[in-house]
């Protein structure tokens, strides 16, 4: 069982577009053993306008800076992030930057790069847009500007679907990308991709997972990985490496699909089980 200091639920939609995903959070956390204090943050049940080439802008926005306020409450070492959307995952990156440092490294496993702009997202949609925002000091104003990692602390893991504009950002900054059929043959290279010592940020978008596997994710994406070699390359991640944050995103509970992809996937990230404390309760 992985120890953590908060869960947060953050049941965000409108950096999707898809009203559907902010039902996530609530099945998630209905499937994972809660950590040590677990807080649902007050986030905009409504959409806004499309301003600055981003849709729901002010939504997005409003949602940040309320996830960042319960962060900053709660100013948790060890944190799990519950979507909701993939922009949930600025606020909480964020957070772990400023406690971690350098030691941080994020591994993004998702179908997806996020690394668009407003400028150049051919949707406008913000998920397709958090990676990008914690790396760069600019992204035309348009949404939060953590710049919070360097292209050093970044791994992509899965990623099958990349825009034209964020296949010359991985080039011009060397990012380092372990695609899904590599993974799908080597599953513990996962664990090759955080340098020793690492401070160690899982980001999982469901729809790495191919949709004959997981259908119920926000952007299906043929091409993506089995579950078995998904929870391998996370027992092997978790084995080898310290975990300080945990984000699971873009999961629709209300598409038929097999929930035990789900279970198996929670158990090999240390999210299902007793806690440390409830076992220390058990009778001998």
């Amino acid at each position: 069982m992985w120890s953590r200091d908060l869960d947060l639920l953050v049941s965000t939609w409108q950096g999707a577009d898809d009203l559907r995903v902010r039902e996530g959070a609530a099945a998630l956390a209905a499937l994972a053993t809660p950590g040590l204090q677990r807080v649902t943050v007050p986030v905009p049940g409504g959409g806004s306008a499309r301003e600055g080439g981003v849709r729901h802008r002010a939504a997005v926005m409003d949602a940040y800076h309320a996830q960042t306020e319960v962060l900053a409450r709660h100013g948790p070492q060890r944190l799990l992030t519950l979507g909701g959307d993939c922009t949930v995952e600025v606020a909480s990156v964020a957070h772990l930057a400023g406690r971690y440092a350098n030691r941080l490294f994020v591994v993004w496993i998702d179908a997806h790069g996020d690394l668009n702009t407003p400028a150049s997202s051919p949707s406008g949609t913000a998920h397709g847009m958090p990676l990008r925002l914690l790396l760069d000091a600019d992204v035309d104003g348009a949404l939060p500007e953590a710049h919070c990692l360097s292209p050093e602390q970044v791994a992509l893991a899965g990623v099958r679907d990349l825009d034209r504009a964020e296949v010359e950002y991985v080039r011009r900054h060397d990012l380092t990308l372990l695609d899904a059929s590599t993974l799908g043959v080597h599953p513990a290279r996962l664990a090759e991709l955080p340098p020793p010592g690492a401070a160690v940020y899982v980001h999982l978008d469901l729809d790495v997972l191919d949709p004959s596997v997981l259908p119920a994710v926000a952007v299906p994406t043929p091409g993506g990985l089995t579950a078995a070699t998904l929870t391998r390359s996370l027992t092997a991640l978790r084995a080898h490496h310290h975990m300080v944050g945990v984000g699971i995103t873009e999961y629709v509970p209300q598409l038929e699909h097999d929930q035990q992809v789900l279970n198996e996937v929670l158990g090999a990230l240390g999210l299902t089980g007793a806690r440390p404390t409830d076992r220390a309760q058990c009778p001998r």
